[in-house]
Formats: structure tokens, sequence, C-alpha cells
């Protein structure tokens, strides 16, 4: 296979498809800006989405920062989260080593 080239996808972008990924899940009430630690995500990530990417050159690590439902199995949220994200990046060519979910809020 002949390389063409280099495809470059912003943080910001990837960030986009963990959120329309994660909004699918039931138990989901939104993303969270801040780690358990308080640390703000946007700090850190460079946007207030409530995920980090790391990116290796063996894939991308991201770090999910959510809020669950009231109610809602968070454990079960959590596997859910990160199935349907794995699932969303399957289309794109992007490897997802790890997909770590944080659940550091719950709302109504």
């Amino acid at each position: 296979v002949e390389e063409m080239g280099t495809i470059t996808v912003s943080d910001k972008a990837v960030a986009e498809l963990v959120m329309y990924a994660a909004n699918k899940c039931e138990g989901f009430a939104g993303m969270s800006e801040k780690s358990r630690t308080g640390e703000a995500i946007r700090k850190v990530a460079g946007n207030a989405s409530g995920v980090r990417v790391l990116k290796t050159k063996d894939g991308i690590k991201l770090d999910v920062y959510i809020a669950c439902k009231y109610g809602a199995d968070a454990k079960e949220l959590t596997y859910v989260v990160q199935d349907q994200v794995k699932d969303a990046f399957l289309c794109t060519g992007i490897k997802i080593n790890d997909v770590i979910v944080h659940i550091n809020d719950v709302r109504q």
C-alpha cells in the first residue's frame, strides 16, 4: 500500500465524537468540566468538553469526565460509555487504546 500523506485530527474533533457517543447512553446526564481533584479539564485539555486526549505513537488514550443521572447504575454507565466511544471511532481509522470514564457528578 502506497502511503499518500498524513491526516491530523484535532483534539476538539475527537472530543466532539466522544460527546456524541456518550450522549446516546442511558443514564448519561452530561459532560463534566472538572476532574475528581477539582482540576479544570479546559485548562488541561484546552477545551471545556470534559474529554482529555492523549496522543501517542500507538494510538489515543481518552479520559472522559461525565455526570450521571440520579438513580443510574454508575458502574454499568461506565461500561456502556466505554463501548459507545470505542464503537464511534471504528469507522474513523483512529486507534483508541484506552477509554477511562470518570463519573464525578450526579444530576437530576
